[in-house]
């Protein structure tokens, strides 16, 4: 009995001599790093703060447990006296979140720090280190309208940005700060990306990688991802072509903006002009699905484009026949532009619209390229009107030059 007291008295009495049994009360780390002046060097000689805020720690998730408990690497007081001998050997999370350390060696952020690239993100630059706070806190690094900022501290830096092959230009939280995502305030980084197990767009088990980007999208739209699903574009996508857009395609990815939002590529102004013609208008991916670019530029010359490029707001584009997550071939029976639907396509905007009125030209040039014998005929009419004007404005030019000439020639006689 006398030996278990001893054992009970001596920790609280010589807390130095418990050495290898663990510390049994944290104010005797306490002691020394609430110093605010304490510090140390890490391996490239940078100084690092070695102070714990009391307060914080009280306050955070962890506050239950010892300093030893998660400092397993600090097996007695004598690193106090040469603090280098423990610099790299950061905290074990794993040995207690298993699960979530788990899904962490599977994240990019793991990767890029076993491949060697310094300043990747582990545990404690997401949640805090003696400042944890649960991620119902609203204080919480973690917590759902903070986790931008957390996010920003490293993806907010241009110069980071680019030197981990991040891709040029604006930032992440550059674009996204203009976002209809941001907006809403119910959208943030780990909605799309998740968070312990954030993966590169280029793995295939990535919630971004782009045959994943549809499921990712319908956990907030899935009517839409329904419909885009189920459309020609859907289809191929699923089947993994390249070329077949997605939903970032046409949105754009970190700028999501509103469609009423002029800069939006898929607000009614921009949709001819540049976002279907960025594939529709590409020779090679036309000729790798073995459709024409020629409706584009065409359409561009038919009525309803000169009147869209002239500003009207209520003439047809392509959305407004093809459809826009739903967008079939027009083989398919549910198509909007499927032979027996065009008259309640058309009807939309020509209420009075007949079988015969569906089956004048849509596009100037049909869906091959070929031009029909009427729209040869227009074609004709064109080049006449074009010689008969050259003809009779060059004659005029002509016929005025020759007079001042000879009225020249005359004065100098």
């Amino acid at each position: 009995m006398g030996k278990i007291l001893l054992w009970i008295v001596l920790p609280l009495l010589f807390p130095g001599l418990t050495a290898g049994i663990g510390w049994c009360d944290n104010s005797f780390c306490l002691g020394c790093h609430q110093d605010q002046t304490l510090t140390m060097k890490d391996v490239h000689g940078k100084s690092v703060s070695l102070f714990v805020s009391k307060t914080e720690f009280k306050s955070s998730v962890h506050a239950k447990l010892d300093c030893s408990d998660c400092h397993t690497q600090i097996k007695d007081d004598t690193h106090a006296a040469g603090g280098e001998k423990t610099t790299g050997q950061r905290v074990n999370c794993g040995g207690c979140h298993r699960e979530a350390e788990r899904e962490y060696q599977q994240s990019v952020h793991a990767n890029v720090t076993m491949k060697g690239m310094e300043g990747a993100a582990y545990c404690y630059d997401c949640h805090g280190k003696h400042n944890i706070l649960s991620s119902q806190n609203p204080k919480s690094m973690t917590y759902f309208s903070n986790i931008e900022k957390t996010c920003d501290r490293c993806h907010a830096n241009i110069k980071f940005v680019r030197e981990h092959a991040l891709g040029p230009g604006p930032t992440p939280e550059a674009l996204f700060k203009g976002s209809v995502h941001r907006e809403s305030g119910k959208v943030t980084c780990t909605s799309c990306h998740g968070s312990h197990n954030l993966r590169s767009l280029i793995d295939p088990r990535s919630s971004v990688f782009r045959s994943n980007i549809p499921e990712t999208c319908g956990s907030c739209h899935p009517q839409i991802t329904k419909e885009f699903t189920e459309s020609i574009h859907g289809v191929l996508a699923a089947k993994g072509r390249s070329d077949a857009p997605t939903c970032t395609t046409c949105h754009g990815i970190h700028g999501i903006k509103a469609v009423i939002n002029p800069n939006s590529p898929v607000n009614e102004r921009r949709i001819a002009l540049t976002t279907c013609p960025q594939c529709h208008a590409s020779l090679r991916i036309a000729r790798e699905y073995g459709f024409s670019t020629a409706p584009v530029k065409s359409y561009l010359n038919s009525f309803h484009g000169l009147y869209y490029r002239g500003g009207d707001p209520y003439v047809a584009e392509c959305a407004s026949c093809h459809g826009v997550h739903d967008i079939r071939p027009p083989s398919d029976p549910e198509s909007t532009v499927n032979k027996n639907n065009l008259k309640k396509t058309c009807g939309r905007c020509h209420p009075d619209a007949s079988e015969s009125f569906t089956k004048l030209s849509i596009h100037t040039f049909g869906p091959t390229g070929r031009a029909n014998i009427g729209e040869k005929v227009v074609g004709w009419v064109r080049t006449f009107y074009i010689v008969i004007i050259i003809a009779v404005v060059g004659g005029m030019v002509f016929l005025n030059f020759t007079d001042w000439l000879r009225k020249t020639i005359d004065r100098r006689l």
